[in-house]
């Protein structure tokens, strides 16, 4: 890493937050500053109080932050975070400075966001992996340097997506978001599955609705059902598959149907499968009101 100074600061003109303010709207999220530096050895900021959030996020280096009376040591995979009104000094290492990027922002939502990530005043510092991708986002934010509407408006989906990945980051680690747990999401899927097994359903699909990964869906539901949720969908489609046998003079096809199954074919491979006969055979012994079956489709 260069040891010598470089820098490139950036303070938002704030023409979109005056804008929505101007149109009655007092949900916006004001970007109110950003930029990144390559800090001197022992170089330091503070002590002082910000008016607003303040994120830095170390791609390389590291360095020292007190805070309400404690000490982290910071290095590169790390992020931490200055809270409106607190007194703070941070301090690049004499041996490895760090190299940071920030961006200061304030508003209605702020204070959820920052919940929602994991930052608290006793938690100021947490791990971030995607360091290099908030580098590349800050300097497309430097790139954009217009004080039009439209610049503003770049600048500030540029912070919006970052602050949604270190959501999604710390969603995945610590499976726990305001207003929604582990245990949310889970129920969510069961949930799903529960009301639309008759669909078409990707366990992918409905990770990515959820805002998770597939992996963690997976473990998620394994805690709640002692199945995946490809075999909990299995599970519950037969369940409904057999119930329909029991009871009714519906075609075998018709079943499949209804259970998310195109191809009567594979629906009664799976069906034996867990039964151990095929639907026909399944209907003979359970539904003694209907007649014998000889359906093409077993």
């Amino acid at each position: 890493m260069e040891r010598k100074r470089k820098a490139e600061i950036v303070e938002n003109c704030g023409f979109f937050s005056e804008m929505t303010k101007k149109s009655g709207s007092d949900t916006s999220l004001s970007l109110d500053f950003f930029g990144f530096e390559h800090c001197l050895p022992g170089h330091s900021y503070g002590p002082c109080a910000r008016s607003n959030y303040v994120i830095h996020v170390v791609i390389d280096g590291k360095g020292i932050l007190d805070y309400g009376g404690r000490r982290w040591e910071i290095g590169k995979g790390q992020m931490f975070i200055l809270f409106p009104g607190e007194v703070t000094t941070y301090y690049a290492d004499q041996e490895d400075p760090w190299y940071y990027c920030w961006f200061g922002f304030q508003g209605n939502p702020a204070d959820r966001i920052v919940e929602s990530i994991g930052f608290s005043s006793q938690t100021p510092v947490l791990s971030f992996e995607g360091g290099s991708i908030v580098e590349s986002r800050i300097k497309e934010m430097l790139e954009s340097k217009s004080l039009t509407l439209d610049g503003q408006l770049r600048r500030n989906a540029e912070m919006m997506q970052i602050l949604s990945d270190m959501i999604s980051e710390r969603t995945e680690k610590a499976g726990n978001e305001r207003g929604l747990t582990s245990f949310s999401y889970s129920e969510y899927a069961v949930r799903y599955i529960n009301n639309h097994f008759s669909e078409k359903i990707r366990i992918q699909d409905l990770a990515k609705r959820i805002g998770i990964s597939r992996s963690y869906l997976v473990k998620l539901v394994k805690q709640v059902t002692g199945m995946s949720p490809q075999e909990y969908l299995i599970e519950i489609r037969m369940r409904r598959a057999s119930d329909l046998l029991g009871r009714s003079n519906d075609p075998i096809q018709s079943i499949a149907a209804e259970c998310g199954y195109d191809d009567a074919l594979a629906f009664s491979k799976v069906f034996k499968s867990k039964f151990g006969v095929n639907p026909s055979e399944y209907r003979m012994q359970h539904n003694k009101t209907c007649p014998e079956q000889t359906e093409d489709s077993d």
